[in-house]
């Protein structure tokens, strides 16, 4: 069975050895690193011969052009990051969420006691806005972005399909910020000034997960700010992903840790 990552610039990504380990060496993994321009031309023989893949930045949204069906949750947050093929046709998948829950009960404490602040707006920004509303939240904020077009139609978006309330302004109390931008992270290292404007009591989830720590997790540790980095929701929405394409076997403890 052959499965691959697809996305651009992302020759970094630990995927392939991340969803190896979970098969237990039973599956082909690759990379697919694909510019936007060639994305039509090169779909149909590229992933001719594959059981299925999973969608990385910048496709999560675009991917579901080409899905002939989509599970309810891809299509409720309008993003797709795992697509299985069975006799050629594909549907889309939205695993993201379920990694960010987890990542957020296993490795946040009392995470009840921030207010979300979601920096970005692209299709893991949605994921975790649902994700938010499964984890019981009935209010976040959403910040980032050159344009303030941009973060009003996120908001509107978010409004019309979630049950929870989205805002663009902050609350003064401890605030969990969830960075689903590269900023940060191997891709953009720089970060602007304005970027992030934490306090001393809140906490950095930061998506990004190389380097480890993040550009961003080492600006907010200087600060003595809590953080963490997204490889373990990397680990656990591949879990999930591989659900819909291969049995997942006794997980190694290794890749946990």
């Amino acid at each position: 069975m052959k499965f691959a990552l697809l996305g651009y610039n992302i020759a970094y990504s630990l995927s392939p050895i991340i969803h190896e380990l979970i098969s237990q060496f039973s599956m082909d993994y690759n990379i697919i690193d694909l510019a936007p321009q060639n994305l039509e031309k090169e779909i149909p023989k590229i992933f001719s011969e594959l059981s299925g893949f999973n969608v990385t930045i910048p496709y999560k949204q675009s991917i579901m052009d080409y899905c002939k069906t989509l599970d309810p949750v891809a299509e409720k947050i309008g993003a797709v990051n795992t697509v299985a093929i069975r006799n050629g046709i594909w549907k889309g998948y939205n695993t993201d969420y379920l990694g960010f829950i987890r990542s957020v009960k296993e490795n946040i404490p009392n995470y009840f006691s921030y207010h979300p602040v979601i920096v970005g707006y692209g299709g893991v920004a949605r994921a975790v806005a649902l994700g938010f509303e499964k984890l019981g939240f009935n209010a976040i904020t959403v910040r980032g972005g050159e344009f303030k077009s941009e973060r009003d139609e996120f908001i509107r978006s978010m409004n019309s399909i979630l049950d929870i309330k989205v805002f663009d302004f902050l609350p003064e109390i401890p605030r969990l910020w969830i960075n689903c931008t590269p900023v940060g992270g191997a891709k953009i290292p720089h970060i602007p000034r304005d970027f992030i404007d934490f306090g001393p009591r809140d906490f950095i989830f930061d998506l990004n997960y190389t380097p480890c720590p993040t550009h961003l997790e080492l600006k907010a540790k200087d600060q003595s700010v809590s953080t963490i980095n997204g490889m373990k929701m990397l680990v656990y929405q591949a879990i999930e992903a591989q659900k819909f394409g291969l049995p997942v076997k006794n997980l190694p403890e290794v890749i946990l840790n």
